[in-house]
């Protein structure tokens, strides 16, 4: 289980209807900042763009 205090988000769009979540840990900020610079990367991240109709990245801090 997981709780934490929720960040800004970073994308997100007006009236956010989710029907799933998904729940990822990246070792620092600034390895995602590194993972999505990274030319390799940016190829293939349209992919993802086109298989969601919306998408929120919500950085948060664990609690405790």
């Amino acid at each position: 289980m997981y709780a934490g205090r929720g960040h800004a988000a970073l994308v997100a769009e007006d009236g956010q209807a989710w029907d799933a979540v998904l729940l990822v840990r990246y070792p620092s900020r600034a390895a995602f900042a590194r993972m999505v610079a990274d030319p390799e990367y940016q190829q293939v991240t349209h992919l993802r763009t086109e298989a969601l109709s919306e998408a929120v990245l919500q950085p948060t801090s664990a609690w405790g």
